[in-house]
């Protein structure tokens, strides 16, 4: 099928131009569409409206001439192919033009001749004209491609940043271009085009190594050069460089030409180094730490396994390596042999990091079990995905077995290895959870051994421990493993019996009376007898907390101690010495936290004189409260004084309130005509301590002891009347006054007031209160007055609740009233 062209005929003679016409015409081969102009102007317009496949051009036309109208064309169609048509046989002309970038060069007097014309036909020398045509658009097409060739392999070799060196064998030259010189900082002048000049740069170490392979290469045709080595830079330094190149041969089998190209890979080589170091570090760390280090890919199949992973695990580095983790480590629960779910697989399920609880342990090639420690954690890639995992664990057998040993410790009595107290409440508090849950009974025992002292203070605390050691065996036998046996501390023991009537409970509780009383405890050449006191109360989901049900426990047994000892006592809510007990031990324990904590406050009231004689010296005595947060109200101290003094907390609170009353009447401005009342409890008086403390008292708070007067009740001063007295005496020495509290309430004989060296008598308050309506009353208080006086002591009526009673103490000629017709207690901030 005859291929359609589009030609631009640029030629000002018209025969000629109607000539070529006619011929292109009348090919069979190509239909041409020609389009004709006799000038430059009118061709330029013509291109830049249109597209053609070919230009002919006439190099002499009116308005230009020669190859200049060349340039003009290639200006506005740079892409198509120009061939020339002149009448100019001039062969120069002719190179010229092709070498100005046209694609063919005809004479007219050849191509449009009428001779050959005659000769050949019109058919002949159309086609030959075509075919000019088709060629010189082929060649243009062709040249097209190869500039876009060359012009994308200068990008790509630019883009790749690589150098390009061409080595002709027959001349034995390289050609290297600007990028290659570059990559080694050369100039042209720094290196010629000699091989040798390549190779002399090369590192010693690895010229060799370079001309092997390239001999090889031109030798055996191998598929392509590729070696990687050091080469010599400008500035002195070795680069890394990789050189790959292809040779070509000839017919005869022989290399004619080598070339190829030149990587700057010293970054790489770095690199890899630093990796090579990094991994090498790895490596050393994972196998030299205590830690067994074993890391796997994302199905969990094992890769690494260092030293001590060979060790716990038995097996070695060669047989673990692609087996499943779960193959190589078997991890079960350390209390219950439970199989646990290994921590690759579930730190590749879920994506984090995990640590097993539940004492995992390991079980090893050899069947041998290790307490661990683990974590496993995934490895991500750089996008975040999972491409494996890293386990560490090590051997905590002996680290578990000292932190079990320590729990042991922390909840046995050492001696007996009971529970010890702090576990035995936690069992109690189990106890009374369950019992108000599931509506289970429980009972309490709480034991004291009889006559323990008499052991300890005739053979010594040795014996003690071993009377404790055997009565704990006898003991140990007699409970079911699921009850609770615990040393409470000294020669006190609970018992907790799970799930048990109280007849159940009484009947175990009077075996171990039994066996306590007929045992013998023989040491050295003595024998003892012993027995116990057992309290017993009843757990149910009616019962109190664990603080509350001890402590009635403990007031049974002091109950059953009371009543002849070796014995068994129930608790019952309606006996009154165990509700005391239980009473005083509630408050044993809020004293003490009072007095740790700072939690007393000092409050004062006003004994004021009866006649209001403003010449006479003003009282006011210092009272004790402890506060209740919780409801917000103050207790007095007639609630938790019989409490403190029968634990023996008395001296405690006196000298706290000494100390801070000594406190609060320092950083008065100036102390007022008036006297602070203390008072003080006969355990107290007893302290031969007491006197060194109060006199360092004085010495750190600068008080005139004059200012300050203590009172001790009658009954404590009769109790021990000598060293009443010596107390006082020592007391008053230092300047203190001393007054005789709740006189009257012993009745006793006014005699013992002689050895008494007081200041003052404080009437007892049941004295004073029926004042104003008792004769009996009146007459005792009058009897009081006299004496007192008659001794030279100052009178103070307690309780003056109203004026009627102040009217009558008034009456009576007693000295000083207190009493809230006079003052109510007020708050003393200190």
């Amino acid at each position: 099928m005859p291929k359609r062209i589009s030609a631009l005929l640029v030629e000002d003679n018209l025969s000629d131009a109607r000539l070529f016409e006619e011929l292109i015409s009348s090919s069979d081969v190509l239909v041409p569409s020609l389009h004709h102009t006799t000038g430059m102007n009118d061709t330029l317009t013509v291109l830049k409206a249109n597209k053609f496949d070919v230009i002919l051009l006439d190099l002499s036309l009116p308005d230009g001439q020669g190859l200049g109208l060349v340039k003009l064309v290639q200006k506005f169609a740079p892409q198509v192919p120009i061939i020339v048509l002149t009448g100019n046989a001039n062969s120069s002309l002719a190179v010229q033009a092709i070498q100005y970038g046209v694609q063919d060069y005809w004479l007219k007097s050849e191509a449009l001749s009428p001779i050959r014309l005659a000769k050949h036909g019109y058919i002949d020398v159309a086609n030959s004209l075509i075919k000019r045509l088709e060629y010189a658009i082929e060649r243009a097409e062709m040249s097209k491609k190869l500039a876009l060739s060359e012009e994308r392999y200068e990008l790509a070799v630019q883009g790749s940043n690589d150098g390009i060196w061409d080595w002709d064998l027959r001349t034995n030259r390289i050609y290297y271009s600007p990028r290659w010189r570059a990559q080694l900082g050369l100039s042209y002048e720094d290196m010629g085009d000699r091989p040798e000049d390549w190779l002399t740069r090369i590192h010693p170490q690895d010229r060799g190594y370079v001309e092997q392979l390239i001999q090889k290469h031109l030798t055996y045709g191998s598929n392509q050069l590729q070696c990687e080595y050091r080469i010599l830079h400008a500035n002195g330094s070795y680069r890394w460089v990789l050189t790959r190149g292809m040779a070509l041969w000839n017919d005869d089998g022989i290399a004619y030409r080598m070339a190829g190209s030149q990587t700057d890979t010293t970054s790489r080589k770095c690199l890899e180094k630093a990796l090579h170091q990094e991994k090498e570090l790895a490596q050393i760390t994972i196998h030299s730490i205590g830690d067994a280090v074993i890391t796997t890919d994302d199905q969990g199949q094992i890769k690494d396994f260092n030293p001590v992973a060979e060790r716990l695990t038995g097996w070695t580095a060669q047989e673990a390596k692609k087996r499943s983790i779960t193959d190589i480590c078997t991890i079960v629960d350390g209390e219950t042999g439970e199989t646990l779910i290994n921590p690759v697989l579930q730190a590749l399920s879920e994506g984090k990091p995990v640590s097993l609880s539940n004492h995992p342990t390991l079980i090893s090639k050899t069947g041998d079990k290790i307490a661990i420690g683990d974590s496993a954690a995934p490895i991500r890639s750089e996008d975040g995905a999972i491409v494996g995992s890293v386990l560490v664990f090590h051997d905590v057998t002996e680290e578990r077995g000292r932190a079990q040993q320590l729990a042991w410790q922390a909840s046995h009595d050492p001696l007996t290895k009971l529970f010890n107290r702090t576990k035995f409440h936690q069992v109690v508090d189990d106890a009374i959870a369950l019992a108000r849950t599931q509506n289970i009974h429980h009972v309490l025992c709480y034991m004291d051994l009889d006559h323990f002292k008499i052991v300890n203070d005739t053979c010594g605390h040795a014996a003690g421990d071993e009377l404790l050691q055997q009565v704990t065996n006898l003991w140990r036998n007699k409970v079911r493993k699921s009850d609770a046996l615990a040393r409470l501390g000294g020669d006190e023991f609970g018992l907790l019996i799970y799930n048990c009537h109280l007849s159940r409970a009484i009947e175990l509780a009077n075996q171990f009376c039994n066996l306590v009383q007929s045992y013998r405890f023989v040491y050295g050449d003595k024998v003892f007898s012993i027995g116990v006191s057992i309290g017993i109360i009843p757990i149910s989901p009616e019962s109190g907390n664990t603080e509350q049900v001890m402590q009635l426990a403990d007031a049974t047994c002091y109950s059953a101690k009371n009543k002849g000892r070796n014995r068994v006592q129930v608790y019952h809510p309606d006996e009154e010495y165990i509700t005391q007990q239980s009473s005083d031990s509630h408050w044993f324990s809020r004293i003490t936290q009072a007095l740790d904590h700072e939690r007393f406050h000092l409050y004062h009231q006003t004994i004021a004189d009866a006649n209001f004689n403003s010449d006479n010296v003003e009282i006011s005595e210092i009272l004790i409260r402890l506060p209740n947060p919780q409801n917000n109200t103050v207790t007095l101290p007639m609630a938790f004084i019989p409490s403190a003094e029968r634990y023996g907390l008395m001296p405690k609170i006196d000298r706290w309130v000494i100390q801070n009353s000594l406190r609060y009447l320092s950083k008065l401005s100036s102390v007022p005509n008036k006297i602070y009342s203390i008072n003080l409890s006969g355990l107290t008086i007893s302290d031969d301590t007491f006197i060194d403390f109060l006199k360092n008292q004085f010495q750190s708070f600068p008080i005139e002891p004059q200012k300050v007067c203590f009172e001790i009740t009658e009954t404590v001063a009769i109790a021990n009347l000598q060293k009443a007295a010596t107390f006082i005496q020592e007391m008053k020495s230092l300047g203190c006054a001393f007054a005789l509290d709740d006189f009257g309430s012993g009745m006793s004989s006014f005699s013992y007031l002689k050895h008494l060296p007081v200041d003052y008598l404080k009437i007892d308050g049941s004295l004073v209160k029926d004042a104003a309506i008792d004769k009996v009353s009146q007459t005792i208080l009058q009897s009081i007055n006299q004496i007192g006086h008659s001794m030279g002591l100052k009178t103070i009526a307690e309780y003056v609740e109203n004026k009627a009673i102040l009217e009558k103490v008034r009456e009576l000629g007693i000295d000083y009233v207190q009493g809230f017709a006079i003052d109510h207690p007020q708050r003393l901030v200190t």
